[in-house]
């Protein structure tokens, strides 16, 4: 946490309470943070405003142990050591946007007008509909206030072209009973901030978001909540690529650094002749409401998510082995895709004379659609006779020897929760509460391929390991196209490598969390928890190609066990502890850039997001989050998260330098039992504060700090050495600071900030990427792609709020 007192999230969300309580929804109803025995971490819309944080990525320096990555379809989501991205499964971590678990990829983007996140940690699913096993993060956008007419605008001008403007208004309309909300975010920025050497058109971010939210209030017994929002994404983005670029061939006359000159992680560069393109077109709509009736509350939670998203163009030559040529596939959508999700619950309220309470409740998603996957393979020939072609000599290709491929996949989610609670209480310091879930989940999938007619030109009689016209394969004829020396082709009918296939998995099963919990006396809470998860895993979408025998994994399974405390020592002083051990089996675990025989281009390829291997595996790890106040305008609070998944032995998918065959599509290795097997590093840690300087009564001052470190992370195949073998990665501290100065009330703001103050260029990750746009260009690449930290930020922001705010 930011700060030991934080706003509350009842009507008036920005009130700040004169003791310093937090209120969450963790359960599905205001109480204490204190008083819940569920781990939790809140950052509330002021804690974003005051470290000028505008993307979902920054979330991660005040919640340790959750990282958010967002874009398009790489979106990645990790909690308690376990990553999801898009195509490897229904999310690990289910992103809740007004009480609606939207698909991540379209959510977790830039953040407005916030009224509060929380990040809840362990077994969800008997609580909110979607299952989860390491937790659930809940979005919470600003209500209207009924009561008074209000609002803000703020701007903010940061290094890397970085510009944000929001807004908001709120008008009641009738007054307690009719109020409406409008917002709206405008940013632009250079992206991720990786440039190419070999272009000229620079990385771009750009995002134009609106949101109308209505509260109606008819009675005091009956709420209405909707809210509508349009968002239109753009992004040119490239891959950032580490090496000394290509040694060439000299016996194919290919240069050296033919795709580009030698750069590291420092450089922050891409060689890539032109970006990816990625267009989000999103709109989301989501109704809350309750109606409080014979001592119950009946709730109605409703989503929608509206997809139009052009088609995106994804770079697909991240080495340049293609020289001033840039190829891409260009995945989209026909028609468009449906996201709906209903949720009814009925709770009891509150009774003194009651000992316990309990809620029943109904969760359902539908989600259908069809993608496209236009993806072309450049055969021998498409770039200049295989006697004499080099890269960069002819930079477009003959369509005569392009492999065309149409992919279409229809897929679908039919999912139901049905799920009960109950909380017990013996006596005024004593919770035991339990809750038990029936999920059925059904997931028809339906695939089709094509390719179409091309031809395959051959061969170069300098590699004499090669067959020469006419006898290196039935049907061979002389190119009517490359005439020097002896160039033969072979035609490839349409349909040739056509594939199907159809899925339907049905899955039923019961999910469930017991808790017990005891107030030792007003100061201390302990509590114990135990529960279980079940998650589907969705077809490998994003891998064309892929064997039918590797696209869908076993459903996964897991089981929860945690203990905690909390701790508050007045206002000055506040602890949270809890260690947790999730036990799972056929653990759907994603790895990057493993090789396979792509069956429709009928050559070796890379998965490019991710593939997963059903494995046994256990996690254990603690969290400990700490508050304090030494003295009246000081605040200080610190987070630490640790988390280890290991193999309990199995097969993962690997390089293991040998390349797959049609025979052999996938290589495997053994994962032996305590194998570490985090994304990310087990150890994550964030120390920040605040210190407030009265200057007048009309004027303050203020300086704020966040110190994010991570530590070191074992993981088996991130960071490649020069001999083959694989290190750790190394541990590394960023350091961002905010000063300036702030009116009576919070009515503006001046501030000044500097994201990673050192200017830290860490390698976060390394994928071992081979060749495979056009093998005909034999010569090594040289290059690997590499993800690393955003350079420093520096940026002054400014803020006007009246009224309601």
């Amino acid at each position: 946490m930011l700060t030991v007192s934080a706003p509350t999230i009842a009507r008036a969300q920005d009130a700040a309470v004169d003791t310093g309580e937090i209120i969450v929804n963790a359960r599905r109803e205001s109480e204490s943070l204190q008083d819940v025995p569920v781990s939790v971490q809140v950052v509330t819309g002021s804690n974003l405003q005051k470290l000028a944080i505008t993307n979902v990525e920054e979330v991660s320096k005040l919640a340790p142990g959750l990282t958010l990555v967002s874009n398009g379809s790489s979106t990645a989501i990790t909690l308690r050591g376990v990553t999801w991205q898009p195509g490897s499964g229904t999310p690990a971590t289910p992103i809740y946007f007004n009480d609606a678990p939207f698909d991540p990829g379209n959510t977790i983007t830039s953040l407005f007008d916030v009224g509060q996140i929380e990040v809840l940690r362990g077994p969800q699913g008997t609580t909110r509909g979607a299952p989860s096993i390491s937790g659930a993060v809940t979005i919470t956008t600003r209500r209207p206030d009924l009561e008074e007419l209000g609002g803000y605008v703020q701007g903010l001008y940061g290094s890397g072209d970085h510009r944000d403007l929001q807004a908001a208004i709120n008008v009641p309309i009738i007054k307690n009973v009719l109020a409406v909300r409008l917002a709206t975010n405008i940013e632009d920025s250079d992206g991720t901030r990786v440039f190419s050497v070999n272009s000229s058109v620079k990385p771009k971010f750009k995002d134009r978001s609106y949101r109308a939210t209505v509260l109606f209030n008819p009675t005091d017994t009956v709420s209405i909540v909707g809210m509508y929002q349009r968002r239109r994404t753009q992004s040119l983005v490239y891959s950032q690529v580490a090496g000394t670029g290509s040694p060439g061939l000299a016996a194919l006359n290919i240069p050296a650094n033919f795709n580009g000159p030698a750069l590291s992680v420092k450089d922050q560069a891409s060689v890539q002749d032109l970006p990816s393109e990625i267009n989000q077109h999103v709109d989301l709509l989501t109704i809350n409401a309750t109606w409080e009736v014979f001592g119950h509350k009946l709730s109605y939670n409703y989503g929608n998510q509206m997809n139009t998203s052009p088609d995106s163009h994804n770079a697909v030559d991240p080495l340049n082995i293609l020289p001033g040529f840039e190829a891409f596939a260009s995945p989209g959508y026909i028609g468009k895709p449906k996201f709906r999700t209903h949720e009814i619950r009925i709770s009891s309220m509150p009774d003194p004379d009651r000992p316990f309470e309990y809620d029943i409740g109904w969760f359902s998603k539908r989600s259908s659609g069809v993608q496209s996957f236009d993806s072309p393979t450049y055969l021998p020939g498409a770039f200049g006779s295989p006697i004499s072609a080099v890269p960069g000599n002819i930079t477009v290709p003959n369509d005569r020897y392009v492999l065309n491929s149409a992919t279409r996949i229809q897929i679908g989610q039919v999912f139901d929760s049905f799920y009960g609670n109950i909380r017990l209480h013996p006596d005024d310091k004593t919770e035991l509460s339990g809750g038990f879930a029936i999920i059925r989940d059904r997931i028809p999938v339906d695939v089709d391929i094509k390719t179409f007619a091309a031809f395959n030109a051959f061969t170069d009689p300098r590699l004499p390991s090669r067959a020469l016209c006419p006898f290196a394969a039935p049907g061979a004829i002389a190119s009517p196209v490359y005439t020097s020396g002896v160039v033969c082709e072979v035609g490839i009918p349409d349909g040739f490598r056509n594939a199907t296939q159809a899925n339907n998995d049905k899955y039923t099963a019961a999910i469930y969390n017991f808790s017990l919990s005891r107030k030792i006396n007003d100061e201390l809470l302990v509590y114990a928890t135990t529960g279980s998860s079940f998650r589907t895993g969705l077809p490998a979408l994003n891998n064309p190609g892929l064997p039918d025998d590797f696209v869908t994994p076993s459903p996964e399974k897991a089981k929860s066990y945690e203990v905690g405390v909390k701790a508050t020592f007045g206002r000055a002083f506040r602890i949270n502890a809890s260690a947790f051990q999730l036990d799972y089996k056929n653990q759907l675990t994603a790895f990057e850039g493993i090789n396979y025989f792509n069956t429709v281009s009928g050559r070796v390829a890379q998965t490019s997001l991710a593939f997963y291997r059903n494995i046994d595996a256990r996690v254990r790890g603690f969290e400990v989050e700490i508050g304090a106040r030494p003295i009246e305008n000081l605040n200080l609070g610190a987070n630490i998260s640790y988390s280890k998944i290991k193999s309990r032995g199995g097969q993962v998918p690997c390089n293991d330098g040998v390349l797959p065959t049609e025979g052999d599509p996938i290589h495997f290795c053994s994962s032996a039992k305590g194998q570490v097997l985090n994304a990310l590093a087990p150890f994550q840690a964030t120390v920040n504060g605040s210190y407030d300087l009265p200057i007048t009564d009309a004027i303050g001052g203020y300086f704020r700090f966040n110190v994010n470190y991570q530590g070191k992370n074992p993981n088996f195949g991130n960071f490649r050495q020069t001999d083959g073998s694989f290190r750790e990665a190394k541990s590394y501290a960023l350091v961002d600071l905010f000063a300036g100065l702030a009116g009576s009330g919070g009515a503006w703001d001046l501030g000044f900030y500097a994201k990673n103050v050192f200017n830290q260029k860490v390698e976060l990750s390394r994928i071992a990427t081979f060749n495979s746009v056009y093998p005909s260009f034999a010569a090594a690449s040289g290059y690997d792609v590499v993800r690393s930290t955003r350079p420093r930020e520096l940026g002054v922001t400014l803020r006007y709020a009246f009224g309601s705010r």
